[in-house]
């Protein structure tokens, strides 16, 4: 099958982004498929100076075409919409030019505008799409307050209703997320999805309105068992290259720094420790808030490494001990599947949660993970991050189980078999 993805944010292990794409892209390639990618570079400095050489980048045999379109997690949403917009031009003229040649498409969102150019595809070649949410836009944006302009809102949720409508197939990346879109379908009132207390079998929903049969799968991101898995002579390496000794609990936070992330929860956190001597922050990324989180660099108890690269975040997910995942505490955020955790549990690192999230079912069923939910989750983090300190045999237990769950139920081999099946069901 001849496949072509639409991603502006693409990104390989060299780049700072996710490797969802990346990960999946090859996979395919590996069963004989052809996939082509589009995307801007933004997350991934690399691709963009290999295309000058020849007009493409063939990675893993994915062969990536890159617009010079600028993306980073520091722009004004002026200067986002404008990135999306010509980026969505790029994609849109690719597709109306070479959409004949393609057996499938798959658009990633957000952005929702990756949308156009799919049903652009649909509507003039026939050419099938998966739509694949990645992030659930524009209520996402809505639900920050960053798009706040009533007419945008208006045509964003129409393009995300077209975008449903003429899809063969809605991949999602989290249970939360497959029940709002559910919800959204089916005209509920109220599209925030329902807490579920039970592990999920990731089983395709079929829903029908009218005439039409939506099918939804859930693919959620996933772990790369080689590239995080523990290693005690990388982590002896990096905890001595940053002058941490062996007996100390690291706290890392890794990724965006933006307003979603709830950034107060992580800094309140780690000046309510400031008393802890035995407690040392690791915090990695980019984003708005960045600049805020560097400043306490100045406690001697804090290092900042800016933006890095998938391959050297992975070191410090070996040299670490906690993962710290944080997000806005807003029902919305219940869906998001963020990166991070499943980077976490790969390496065998217990996580915290600042909020309530679709993952609790596994993190008490493998004992890997604490959520921090309700009032003050600040101060909650703290009394659970000073009981780990003082419990080594706890934190062994829990990071067990997190390597665990990685293997036995988010291996990004084990989730490519559900999209690998999908992509035999519009085979046949």
């Amino acid at each position: 099958m001849r496949i072509l993805w639409l991603h502006q944010y693409f990104s390989t292990p060299k780049g700072w982004g996710a490797v969802r794409t990346y990960e999946f892209a090859r996979r395919f390639v590996a069963k004989e498929h052809s996939v082509d990618v589009l995307c801007c570079g933004g997350y991934d400095e690399w691709l963009q100076e290999e295309v000058k050489k020849r007009g493409f980048v063939e990675v893993e045999g994915i062969k990536v075409f890159v617009s010079k379109t600028k993306y980073g997690s520091r722009m004004s949403f002026i200067q986002r919409v404008c990135s999306f917009l010509k980026f969505m031009s790029y994609a849109l003229w690719f597709v109306l030019r070479n959409g004949r040649k393609y057996d499938l498409c798959i658009a990633s969102s957000g952005p929702l505008t990756m949308a156009i150019p799919a049903l652009a595809g649909r509507w003039f070649y026939g050419l099938p799409y998966i739509f694949e949410v990645i992030d659930v836009w524009p209520d996402s944006a809505i639900d920050v307050g960053v798009l706040k302009n009533r007419f945008l809102q208006w045509i964003s949720l129409f393009v995300e209703r077209k975008a449903y409508r003429y899809a063969e197939a809605i991949v999602t990346c989290s249970t939360g997320m497959t029940d709002r879109i559910i919800n959204k379908l089916q005209g509920a009132m109220d599209v925030t999805p329902e807490h579920r207390s039970e592990i999920d079998d990731f089983a395709v929903s079929s829903v029908s309105v009218g005439k039409k049969t939506y099918r939804i799968q859930t693919i959620s991101n996933s772990c790369d068992l080689d590239q995080f898995k523990a290693d005690s002579v990388v982590r002896s390496e990096v905890r001595s290259q940053h002058g941490v000794a062996a007996d100390k609990l690291v706290v890392l936070y890794s990724g965006a720094m933006g307003v979603s992330n709830q950034i107060d929860d992580v800094m309140g956190a780690i000046n309510a420790t400031k008393g802890s001597a035995d407690i040392v922050w690791w915090l990695a990324g980019d984003g708005v808030r960045a600049d805020d989180l560097k400043l306490l660099e100045a406690d001697g108890r804090v290092k900042f490494f800016g933006q890095l690269s998938k391959v050297e975040v992975a070191r410090l997910y070996q040299a670490a001990d906690v993962n710290l995942v944080t997000f806005m505490h807003t029902p919305l955020f219940y869906e998001n599947s963020p990166n991070k955790f499943f980077d976490g549990i790969t390496a065998g690192l217990p996580t915290i949660f600042n909020r309530s999230t679709w993952l609790n079912p596994w993190l008490k069923a493998f004992g890997c993970g604490i959520v921090c939910a309700g009032g003050s989750p600040g101060a909650k983090i703290v009394n659970e991050l000073t009981s780990l300190s003082k419990d080594p045999r706890r934190l062994k237990e829990m990071s067990m189980g997190s390597r665990r769950l990685a293997e036995s139920v988010f291996s990004r081999d084990l989730v490519f078999e559900k999209y690998e099946e999908l992509l035999d069901e519009k085979r046949a």
